[in-house]
């Protein structure tokens, strides 16, 4: 018999998210789908509620806009309001963005690059402010433990799990794979680097609680960053998205082993989701109509069966698989950036920076980070952040040279 689970689904209206949703209703887990457009998410939670007959599932929404920190923080608090518990939290809403080079920088009320905060920046808040769902009721990676019926101890729940969903193109955003930088003298920088945040941010989160309410798709010239042109094409900022993901999901997993488990997964290539929602009208319908006719791509129903798997899947709960990464259903080996431990340091301080998250404030008051993180915060954090800062707007010149 299937132990039920509280799961919470970003972009859970469509796409993976829907059919991930789906398939978890269909085996008796509660799920909440988290989006910004009410009216998919209303279509989508009646589309599922007579799946959940006769499973005791339970179907909810809840209003997430990912490009808003505000929306992000009141979703947070919304779902605490109603639960005081999470036991999968799938971070899977994306945005293929449709940014060209040399056009101006899409930014949104927060002072960030439009992309880089949904598929990264957003998620790595929510996860914070949920922790205290996703964390044993008695903190500090300890379980209470209550009496079974022949007087032992029960055994303990299983630790709750952060899923991130990433992508193959994540190997696409190595330290071979650099792009110059507007202005001629100001040299190049690594896709595989932590510095884009920065580099492409206005930096206008603030201090935690008190971001900008705004909405995706600000002008460039609201708040100017380090750079207020895009040195990437779309893909390849999308590629840094996915790496910073994979990295997410290995750092948080280091931080918060035994009590929380993370891990990231590729559904594989799945055409015909709205994943390329902001890319020009030719390259929407190339993507959404044309593409899925090829023999590589995967199905809608497979990809969230890969993605379900990673949720509540034997595998994923493993002690291997704890801040590792999926793909084609299986454990696999990332890419060398993805799993660079001071790099993944370097990219969680200017997340917590971009996120108005007060540096080493992520977790919170009397969770320490777990033992696999240790070293690499005493060796790696301060050198790595180092790195990252000299190869931010402050220190091209002297770090990228010409390569």
């Amino acid at each position: 018999m299937v132990q039920p689970k509280r799961v919470l689904i970003t972009g859970g209206n469509t796409g993976i998210g829907l059919e991930a949703a789906r398939q978890l209703v269909q085996s008796g887990h509660h799920v909440a789908i988290a989006c910004r457009d009410a009216k998919r998410a209303e279509a989508a939670v009646e589309s599922l509620r007579p799946l959940a007959a006769g499973t005791g599932a339970t179907v909810e929404w809840l209003p997430l806009d990912l490009a808003s920190l505000g929306s992000v923080r009141a979703c947070a608090a919304e779902y605490l309001k109603r639960h005081p518990r999470l036991d999968v939290l799938l971070c899977n809403a994306g945005l293929m963005p449709g940014a060209a080079v040399g056009g101006p920088v899409r930014r949104t009320g927060d002072g960030q690059e439009e992309a880089l905060q949904v598929n990264h920046l957003g998620h790595f808040l929510l996860v914070h402010l949920l922790l205290p769902a996703l964390l044993p009721p008695t903190g500090a990676g300890a379980v209470a433990t209550a009496a079974s019926a022949d007087g032992g101890p029960a055994p303990a729940p299983a630790p709750a799990r952060v899923v991130v969903v990433s992508s193959e193109l994540h190997r696409k955003a190595g330290a071979e794979a650099r792009v110059a930088l507007p202005g001629g003298s100001r040299g190049a920088v690594a896709l595989g680097s932590a510095a884009w945040l920065e580099l492409l941010g206005a930096g206008g989160a603030g201090e935690e609680g008190e971001g900008k309410e705004g909405k995706a798709g600000d002008k460039a010239g609201e708040g100017e960053g380090p750079l207020d042109r895009y040195p990437m094409t779309g893909l390849q900022l999308y590629c840094v998205s996915k790496l910073y993901n994979a990295l997410f999901a290995r750092r948080l997993a280091a931080l918060l082993l035994p009590a929380v488990t993370a891990c990231a997964v590729t559904p594989g290539w799945v055409p015909g989701t709205s994943l390329g929602r902001g890319a020009g009208w030719l390259a929407r319908t190339v993507y959404q109509y044309i593409f899925p006719l090829l023999p590589m791509t995967v199905s809608v129903a497979e990809g969230g069966r890969r993605v379900v798997a990673a949720c509540v899947g034997e595998q994923a709960g493993a002690a291997a698989a704890r801040g590792g990464y999926f793909a084609r259903g299986a454990l696999a080996e990332a890419s060398p950036e993805a799993r660079d431990d001071a790099l993944a340091a370097a990219v969680w301080a200017a997340s917590e920076a971009a996120a108005g998250i007060a540096p080493g404030g992520y977790l919170p008051s009397g969770v320490e980070a777990g033992a696999k993180a240790e070293g690499v915060t005493a060796e790696a954090g301060a050198g790595a952040e180092a790195a990252a800062r000299e190869e931010g707007a402050g220190g091209l010149n002297a770090k990228a040279g010409g390569g």
